[in-house]
């Protein structure tokens, strides 16, 4: 005699168990689209919020008080996401970018090296790394309002509809120094060409701020600051002039 074992209790009938193992694997959910905010919408974040370069997606209304004021839109070149979305080489990219988009927003006469006023201080936002690597590659060009002094911690000053028009728009930000007194920042400049060289150290960037600098104010009264290494190497390369005022 054969014995049968019996297994009926987990057995599948012959048609289910053929359709079970015909059934295609299940296809990986596509990346989730971050749409970059659109020009002309707003944010109310305090500096730091704004300095840390990830987009929140937390709008207010422009008509309400806010910071900040979207300009424009960067993509990003694949040759460049590749290394995420805070290298080297994307903030060396963007930089000069971003500074003439928020400029020629905020009507300033030469865009590409004229240094912020108060409406011009500009930020830049990217999606999270998550949504980055899920192919996301954009970065967002922010104007944000700065008092005219910025001799203490850096902050943003709410305005209300536009940061364009808030007043005392066109006053010059003022430092002062220990070494060289007070100054109005009256240039910058990234040295986007050689980016992505080693840090040229201070005699290197001295001969090209002399130069620079010298032609942007009009004058000698004038002092300069540039990157640290540790800047150069993040992707910020840019020099600053200011023109040297009497107290």
């Amino acid at each position: 005699m054969i014995l049968v074992r019996r297994t009926a209790a987990v057995a599948l009938p012959v048609a289910l168990a053929a359709a079970v193992l015909a059934a295609p694997a299940h296809a990986a959910d596509p990346p989730a689209t971050v749409e970059p905010p659109a020009p002309g919408t707003c944010q109310n974040l305090t500096y730091e919020q704004a300095a840390k370069g990830t987009y929140t997606g937390m709008l207010v209304d422009c008509t309400a008080a806010h910071t900040i004021e979207t300009v424009a839109t960067l993509k990003v070149p694949a040759g460049i996401a590749v290394d995420g979305n805070n290298s080297r080489a994307l903030v060396a990219w963007l930089d000069p970018q971003c500074q003439t988009e928020v400029n020629a927003y905020a009507g300033v006469a030469d865009p590409e090296t004229t240094a912020p006023g108060t409406r011009t201080w500009y930020f830049w936002f990217t999606p999270t790394q998550k949504e980055w690597k899920a192919g996301n590659h954009w970065v967002s060009c922010a104007a944000g309002s700065v008092p005219v002094s910025m001799n203490k911690a850096p902050r943003l000053v709410p305005v209300t509809n536009s940061i364009a028009n808030a007043p005392g728009r066109n006053k010059a930000r003022t430092f002062t120094t220990d070494s060289y007194g007070v100054g109005e920042f009256v240039a910058r400049k990234p040295l986007t060409d050689i980016a992505a060289r080693t840090y040229p150290g201070t005699a290197g960037l001295q001969k090209i701020a002399w130069k620079f600098c010298k032609k942007a104010i009009g004058s000698d009264k004038y002092f300069w600051y540039g990157p640290s290494e540790k800047e150069w190497y993040e992707g910020w390369t840019a020099i600053r002039c200011y023109e040297r005022v009497k107290k």
